[in-house]
């Protein structure tokens, strides 16, 4: 059975758009014959165009929200005129299956296209409703009225899941999470974060060239890759590598992203007298991030003990296993827990200083180790986590949802 599958995405798109790696799997359907649309917005564009990429059709909405005081004007027009577009398209194309991701606008959007032009809905979600309100607990000073919008939203993704036909919760732990809620089982496929094997080979030349560029010579890399947002708590990392360095002086480590924390974790290391050993690099597009870690001895995934990054699929873990990298990663999150246990691609630790510096350590004095290590793990995430397996579970779970 052919699956033609409308995507109906918030990503900005131009010529130096970030694609994400959940839509590169969502668009790998074409690989298996299918066909893969999706409908986008690009401040870049002028007017409503048909474009390509990676064999994906991709109709490209203009989007101009300038910072005005009519700015929440020129959004609603924009969405009206999205949603015009959207409607008119599935009237005249021949999709079965729409699919949304995360958003609350278009899930509702989707419910009534299903209903209209009896399409199934699927519906992707990479967070837990709760991370809403807690991230904007913490970065917004008016906590009542943010309670209250996350409350709604909420209870309209309650409605949103109730009526989807087939759920795509980013890990297990956040299907049960689902089902203690009350949703289905029968119609959640847990789609975790996977990674194409082959933006992580041959790297060798860009390795050299980062290392060139940071002044790194023949010191050690212990690499972090994400966001350093305050939420991250990555103090505790910082802190770590204070201890490594007190052990080693041949170590340097390399925070790659940007994020609200920077400046405090910068200050923090000139505080802990380690500032020279921390390189920050602010930020780096994503199709440069292998050529980071490929420099690097070993990777670090650390996420904080919070409820709704308990049910996360941490991408950087995965990254690293396919340069074949070692992996120091802390146990409470659930899917590094099962997936250093299964893969034997790295070390698992406590979210404390003492914990991380300890395995960075243990995997710095023993190379021989570190590196089987690395082995292991891309051999584990090229047979389980690979761009193909993950879009093979989708295509079983969009086809199921067609033959019922």
């Amino acid at each position: 059975m052919k699956i033609n599958i409308c995507m109906l995405l918030w990503f900005r798109y131009g010529e130096k758009t970030e694609i994400y790696p959940t839509y590169e799997i969502l668009s790998h359907l074409t690989r298996f014959g299918h066909s893969v649309t999706w409908i986008v917005s690009s401040e870049e564009a002028d007017e409503t165009q048909e474009t390509t990429f990676n064999c994906t059709r991709v109709f490209v909405i203009p989007c101009r929200c300038d910072e005005t005081p009519i700015k929440i004007i020129s959004k609603a027009l924009y969405a009206i005129r999205r949603t015009s577009f959207i409607l008119s398209n599935f009237k005249h194309e021949r999709y079965n299956i729409i699919l949304v991701r995360d958003d609350l606008f278009d899930g509702l959007l989707a419910l009534y296209i299903k209903r209209r032009y009896r399409v199934p809905f699927v519906f992707e979600m990479s967070i837990p409703v709760e991370q809403s309100w807690e991230t904007r607990r913490f970065y917004s000073n008016k906590r009542k009225l943010q309670r209250i919008a996350s409350i709604i939203e909420a209870r309209l993704i309650a409605q949103i899941l109730r009526n989807a036909d087939l759920i795509l919760p980013i890990s297990r732990w956040l299907k049960d999470d689902l089902v203690r809620k009350g949703v289905d089982r029968s119609k959640i496929t847990p789609l975790p974060e996977g990674v194409d094997p082959g933006r992580f080979l041959n790297r060798d030349m860009g390795a050299v060239a980062v290392r060139d560029k940071y002044g790194l010579g023949d010191f050690k890399i212990v690499t972090y890759v994400g966001t350093m947002d305050k939420m991250r708590h990555l103090d505790v990392l910082i802190h770590a590598f204070s201890r490594v360095r007190d052990s080693r002086g041949d170590v340097k480590l390399l925070m790659v992203g940007d994020g609200t924390g920077r400046l405090d974790l910068e200050k923090l290391a000139d505080k802990l007298g380690i500032r020279d050993d921390v390189i920050f690099t602010g930020y780096v597009h994503f199709r440069e991030v292998p050529d980071f870690i490929a420099a690097a001895n070993l990777g670090i995934s650390a996420v904080p003990p919070l409820d709704f990054y308990k049910v996360s699929s941490p991408i950087k873990m995965l990254e690293y296993m396919a340069m074949a990298k070692p992996v120091v990663a802390n146990e409470e999150i659930p899917d590094q827990k099962e997936v250093m246990g299964a893969s034997g691609g790295g070390i698992l630790v406590r979210f404390d200083a003492e914990s991380f510096a300890e395995a960075i350590i243990k995997l710095l004095d023993n190379p021989g180790r570190a590196e089987e290590m690395g082995r292991r793990g891309r051999d584990w995430v090229l047979e389980n986590r690979s761009y193909d397996v993950i879009a093979s579970e989708l295509e079983n779970g969009c086809i199921k949802v067609l033959e019922r």
